[in-house]
C-alpha cells in the first residue's frame, strides 16, 4: 500500500515556517552587524575626542607667538567640527548598541529597516561638521597662496575639498549598498510580508 507524503504548504504551515526561518536568519545577521557598528563608531568617537584635544592644544591653546591668529580660527574650526562627529557618533552608538530585540517582529523590522536605510536627510547631520572642515581647511591655506588672487584661491581650495567630499559620499554609498542594504532589503520583505 502506496502511503502518501504529507505537504505542510497544504495547510499553510510552509510560508509560516520560512518567514519564521527568515526571520531568524535575519536576527543574527542584524546583531552581528549590530554589534559590528556600534564597535567601530565607538573606536571612531574616541579618535575624534584625541583629535579634539591634540588640536585644541595646538592650535587653540598654545602660546606660542609665531602661532597667527587665521592658525587659531582654522584650529577652532576643526575642534567644533570634530567635536560635532564625536556626539553624533555617541547618539549612533546608542542606536546599534541599545537594540531592544524582545519588542515584537513588527516593530523589530521597522526599526531595523530604519536604521539600515539609505537618505539624504543624514547627510544634513554632518553638514555642519562639513562646512567646519572646510572652513578650516581654507583659511589655513588660504594665506600661503599668496601669489594668486584672493578668489583664485578660494576657487583652487574649493577644487579640491569637494571632490574630495564627493568621492567619499560615493563610497560611502558603495559601502552601504554592499553591507547594509541586503539588510535593509531584507527587513523591510519580511515585514511586508508579517503585515499580510
Amino acid at each position: 500500500m502506496k502511503t502518501e507524503m504529507h505537504n505542510p504548504a497544504s495547510d499553510g504551515f510552509a510560508s509560516e515556517n520560512d518567514n519564521f526561518n527568515n526571520l531568524n536568519a535575519l536576527v543574527i545577521r542584524l546583531r552581528k552587524e549590530d554589534d559590528s557598528l556600534a564597535k567601530k563608531m565607538r573606536n571612531l568617537k574616541w579618535l575624534y575626542i584625541v583629535m579634539i584635544i591634540v588640536y585644541s592644544g595646538l592650535m587653540i591653546l598654545n602660546p606660542d607667538p609665531d602661532l597667527k591668529l587665521h592658525d587659531r580660527i582654522s584650529g577652532f574650526c576643526y575642534v567644533s567640527a570634530f567635536i560635532i562627529f564625536a556626539v553624533l557618533f555617541k547618539h549612533k552608538i546608542r542606536d546599534f548598541s541599545k537594540v531592544d530585540y524582545s519588542v515584537s517582529s513588527l516593530e523589530m523590522l521597522a526599526r531595523a529597516a530604519h536604521r539600515y536605510r539609505f537618505s539624504l536627510s543624514q547627510f544634513f547631520f554632518v553638514l555642519p561638521s562639513i562646512l567646519l572642515i572646510d572652513a578650516g581647511f581654507s583659511i589655513s591655506l588660504f594665506h600661503r597662496l599668496t601669489s594668486l588672487s584672493p578668489l583664485n584661491r578660494i576657487l583652487i581650495l574649493q577644487a579640491f575639498y569637494i571632490p574630495l567630499i564627493l568621492v567619499s559620499g560615493f563610497i560611502g554609498y558603495l559601502i552601504w549598498r554592499r553591507k547594509h542594504k541586503p539588510l535593509y532589503e531584507n527587513a523591510k520583505e519580511l515585514l511586508k510580508e508579517l503585515k499580510e
